[in-house]
């Protein structure tokens, strides 16, 4: 099922939706869909690339998307935002991926001892990969990605692809890849749990005007391709 809506007279993105009756059949599914993606670069490309979100539900997408049959030494990948925590911290989204996925590269967003410097060194990196075979991004129920919140014209030290942020709840400093940045991607996913969320996306769809100010409303505003929504209950 998919849906086309407007913002300001300008057609966005499709949000295509993949409807499932149980998590783990959703997660069962994105692990297959993002392996057969990430095959299929690899028949083209040396090198391909895949962006991460943390949190609890992409945890569980991690084992079994490491048992996909992939050239894992010819695969990069980071997360789309980190906190600013130890990297081996249990909150830390790259200790969450590289412990998830032991047989791929995972760059770590810590690239200097200082917040600022450390977004600004990330976010060449990360953007000297682009475009990215596959990025899969997570949402909170205020629509946020990544550590991008409203109102995003709040954000602090933002650079053209990272910035830092400051989440409502600790730990309180983040880095983010710009939303930009996450658009340069072949593919594009969100992986959104429970009926808060489908619900949120749902009045996007209708009156995108009235959530204009939401991160995940100005991605879709911006992309040019689908957002492939996998949602469970």
């Amino acid at each position: 099922m998919s849906k086309t809506f407007f913002l300001d007279g300008r057609m966005t993105a499709h949000l295509a939706w993949q409807i499932f009756t149980s998590r783990e059949a959703c997660l069962t599914q994105l692990a297959d869909d993002l392996g057969r993606l990430l095959r299929a670069a690899q028949q083209e490309q040396d090198m391909v690339s895949l962006l991460l979100p943390g949190g609890s539900s992409p945890a569980a997408l991690l084992p079994l998307l490491a048992e996909q049959e992939l050239d894992w030494r010819a695969l990069r990948i980071s997360p789309t935002d980190e906190r600013w925590v130890a990297a081996d911290a249990p909150q830390s989204n790259w200790r969450l991926l590289y412990s998830g996925l032991p047989k791929a590269f995972v760059l770590d967003p810590r690239q200097a001892e200082h917040i600022e410097q450390a977004a600004q060194n990330w976010g060449e990196q990360v953007a000297s990969w682009a475009p990215f075979s596959a990025v899969l991004l997570g949402m909170g129920e205020d629509g946020h990605v990544a550590s991008l919140f409203p109102p995003l014209d709040d954000q602090a030290a933002c650079g053209e692809a990272a910035c830092m942020s400051l989440a409502a709840q600790p730990p309180v400093q983040r880095i983010s890849l710009q939303l930009g940045l996450l658009l340069r991607s072949q593919w594009l996913g969100l992986l959104a749990f429970g009926t808060a969320k489908q619900r949120l996306l749902q009045q996007i769809q209708a009156r995108p005007q009235c959530y204009a100010e939401l991160p995940i409303t100005r991605l879709l505003a911006a992309s040019d391709r689908p957002l492939t929504v996998y949602w469970a209950p």
